[in-house]
This record gives C-alpha cells, structure tokens and sequence, in this order.
C-alpha cells in the first residue's frame, strides 16, 4: 500500500496510510513489567493502566528470558481468553529487530502477539521484519532511540502496522552525546509529534522516569512532553500511574470547555463565533475541542 495517500483527520489534510486496527481510544499509560516475574505481570493486569507492557529486552536478565518467553506466552493466551472488562490493553516489547534475541521472542510469541512495542527503530523495515513473524500483529509502537531512527521518523510513522511512537529518552541522549534534559530533548520531541501529526498518529509515548521516589520530576517530565504534543507515558510502577493521569488522563475543565465550543459551534452552524465565557471559535478551535472530547470528524 503506498504511504503517499492523502487522507483527512479532524478535517485537516494529512499524508497518510490505512492506519493498523485497535480497540479503544489511544492509551495514555503503558505499565512496563518484567517478562521473567509473573506476579509482577499479575499485578500490573490488576492495575488502573491503560496498557501493560510485558518487557522480553532490558528487563530480564539474559538467563532468564527462556522463561520470560514462556511466561509471557502463557500472559496473552490469557488475555486472548479473558480480556479485561476495562479494555486494558497488553503489549509486549521484544527484542530489536533483526538479533538473534528477537528470534528467540518471536518463536515463543509470535503466534500470539498482537501488539508489539518495538525498540531501537532505524527505519520501516524493522517493522516488516517483525509482522514477518508475527502473523496476528495488528499494532507496532515502534520507540526512536537513535539518530537514525529521528530521522527515518516520518517512514516509520507511515507504516500501517504503526499505531503510534514512542520516545526512548536515555537512548537516545546517550546516542547524541547529550545530556538528558528538556531543553537537550526539545527538538527530537518535535520531530516524533510532527511525524505522529502528519501521519494521523495520535501524540507520542514519552520515555520513562527512572526515580520512582521522585513524583514531583516525574510529573515535570511528563508536563514537558505534553506541553510539546506528547499524548501518552511510559511508567515503571504503578504507583507512578496517578500522577501521570493528572497531566495526559485530561480535566474535566478541559472537557467543559470543549463541549461549550462544540455547543455554540453547532448553533452557529460552523461559523466563528463565541461562546458563552467569550472565547473566539471558529473551526480550527472546533477541531481540537473534538480531539480533546475524542471525536472524529
């Protein structure tokens, strides 16, 4: 299929692609688990996460990922069976495309994965690679951890197995000889959500927070990746869950406000205007009051 179509999202001109099937609205929290301890991945099943991430890469400590496998299979045939009433999504990140490990992941899972979170992407092919092998996929979120990756970005978003992209921070830090910071960080943030934004993808995932005692940096960390367009958060514990709700979960003071300029947009039948607390609308205003209540045009 070529990823040179123009489609439309929220009435504004894209380039885009068929985009890969999911069930739900886009999540704003991936739990990561480590593959090799079951009552983790029991724990975090049990979780308020949107998704959980069943972690086969820097998790495991190489010796035990035979058992991470067999684990983790045994995690999506129960899933598989008994979905969660909540629409919790489970994910699994494999190893990188191509490695001798990501074969390994692939024989023991890739009858029954569907949704792969994927690290290290350099460019598109390491999502043919994976869909190779995996013959259920129907969602890849592919993290950018290099400069290579950064600028292969926009491929990588128009693949149709790509459902969103994610930020692997320290990674990618380290790859630019950077220090990890906002301000390091700005630019290759802003390259994920144009990438993500062109191609009909919703916001990206930011990369985790590694002090789990620190909530008041976590919650920086995600304010400044929101605050550029990123939609979404990696945590490693559930107790980092909450926190991070108060800055991608939304407001219901966002959501009043959204409804209010959809309202007095409807009655002027798509002509500016202004509602009730004097805010200017007109149809750019209209769209992101629609993607702040979750409504396609």
């Amino acid at each position: 299929m070529s990823t040179t179509q123009s489609r439309s999202i929220d009435g504004m001109s894209t380039i885009g692609r068929s985009p890969a099937t999911t069930i739900g609205p886009a999540p704003a929290t991936y739990l990561f688990v480590p593959g090799h301890r079951p009552e983790l991945i029991a724990k975090a099943r049990r979780s308020a996460a949107d998704a959980v991430v069943i972690d086969l890469e820097d998790a495991v400590p190489p010796g035990q990922r035979p058992a991470a496998r067999e684990t983790t299979a045994q995690a999506l045939r129960e899933h598989a069976g008994h979905p969660p009433v909540t629409g919790q999504q489970l994910w699994v990140r494999v190893n990188a495309a191509g490695g001798a490990e990501a074969e390994a992941d692939l024989e023991a899972v890739g009858e029954l994965l569907t949704h792969a979170r994927l690290p290290k992407v350099a460019d598109a092919a390491a999502i043919d690679w994976l869909a190779d092998r995996a013959p259920r996929l129907v969602a890849t979120l592919p993290a950018i951890e290099a400069a290579a990756g950064l600028l292969e970005a926009p491929s990588i978003a128009a693949h149709p197995l790509v459902v969103r992209l994610g930020l692997g921070g320290v990674d990618l830090a380290a790859d630019l000889g950077c220090e990890d910071t906002p301000e390091a960080l700005a630019y290759p943030r802003s390259v994920l959500v144009v990438a993500s934004r062109a191609f009909g993808l919703p916001g990206p995932v930011n990369s985790v927070y590694t002090r789990l005692d620190d909530t008041k940096g976590l919650i920086r960390h995600a304010e400044t990746a929101r605050a550029l367009g990123f939609a979404a958060q990696s945590v490693l514990s559930p107790r980092q869950l909450e926190p991070v709700r108060t800055v991608f979960g939304g407001s219901e003071r966002e959501a009043r406000w959204a409804r209010e300029v959809l309202a007095a947009f409807a009655t002027s039948a798509g002509a500016a205007t202004r509602t009730a607390g004097g805010d200017f609308v007109d149809l750019p205003v209209a769209q992101h009051a629609r993607r702040i209540l979750g409504i396609a045009d």
